[in-house]
This record gives C-alpha cells, sequence and structure tokens, in this order.
C-alpha cells in the first residue's frame, strides 16, 4: 500500500513538473507579447506625440508594470543625469539589470540590449524605422513561439506524466 501511494506520488510530481514546462512557454511568449507592445508605445509616442526620448520612456512607464515600469523608470532617469555614458551603453546596461531575467532567449536579450544603439543619437524618423524593424523581428519571434508552444506544451506533459509512470514502475 505505501508503495502504491509512493508511486502515485512520483507519477503526480512528475506530471506536475511536465505542466510547470509547459507554462514556462506561455510565460516567454507574455513577456515576448509584453515587449512588443512596449515598443509599440514608444514608436507612437515618438511619431505622433513627438516625444523626445526620455519623455516618451516616462509617459509609458506610467502604464506598465514591473519589470517594464523599473526598467524604463531607469533608463529614464539615467538619461536625465547625462553621468552614465552614452545611451547605448545605459540602454544595454539596465536592459541587462532589469530585463536580465525573462524567458526570452539570450539571442533575442542581446538583441534587445542593441537596440539602443539605434536610439536617441538618430533622428526621430530613423528612431521610429529602427523600432519597426526590431517590433517586426518580434512579431517573427512570436509567431515562432506560437507554433513551437502548441507543440512543446503536449510534449512536455505527456513526458512528464509517461517519465512518472515509468519512474513508478521501476520503483515498485
Amino acid at each position: 500500500m505505501i508503495r502504491l501511494a509512493g508511486a502515485a506520488l512520483v507519477v503526480a510530481s512528475a506530471t506536475l513538473l511536465g505542466f510547470r514546462a509547459s507554462e514556462a512557454l506561455d510565460i516567454a511568449y507574455r513577456e515576448a507579447e509584453d515587449l512588443h507592445r512596449i515598443l509599440c508605445m514608444l514608436q507612437g509616442e515618438i511619431r505622433y506625440a513627438r516625444s523626445f526620448l526620455g519623455e516618451a520612456l516616462l509617459q509609458i512607464a506610467g502604464s506598465q508594470k514591473d519589470p517594464y515600469k523599473a526598467w524604463l523608470r531607469a533608463l529614464h532617469g539615467k538619461m536625465e543625469r547625462r553621468q552614465e555614458g552614452s545611451l547605448p551603453a545605459i540602454w544595454e546596461e539596465t536592459t541587462r539589470q532589469y530585463l536580465g531575467g525573462l524567458a526570452l532567449g539570450r539571442e533575442e536579450k542581446e538583441r534587445l540590449g542593441g537596440l539602443g544603439l539605434y536610439l536617441g543619437s538618430a533622428d526621430a524618423q530613423m528612431q521610429i524605422r529602427h523600432l519597426e524593424l526590431y517590433t517586426r523581428h518580434l512579431e517573427e519571434v512570436m509567431e515562432e513561439m506560437r507554433r513551437r508552444i502548441k507543440m512543446q506544451k503536449k510534449l512536455y506533459r505527456i513526458l512528464g506524466m509517461s517519465g512518472g509512470i515509468l519512474a513508478a514502475v521501476l520503483l515498485i
């Protein structure tokens, strides 16, 4: 009886592990959506409100949740002080510091960190163009994530359950 209870716990915990792994995929997708929305808002602030980059960052920060709010406010604060180096250095540092814990892939984090090279030093039209290019790239990444998520969520769940059953059979 104790063996069956232990086997049931092993199967349940392995199944839960599979569900948690599939949930991590959803979290990464939601974070990519949040980032896409923020960059679209930044593009709109620069294009239509004719805001300077620092003003636009502060305006957008008011409607965001953490870690994006903290990231945008830190960017604005460091840009206002102008003591911490160039905008690309500030952008990359604050992106790594505040958004380093996101579930996005390493390549996307590096690409986001590199976006600062094209902002602030160019005129408004060039900034908008670079934001458009990055948001298009992010849309492609999100589309690929959507395709992978459907297949991988099922796979993780089934593997978790199957692995739990296998472990339980081996233990009994």
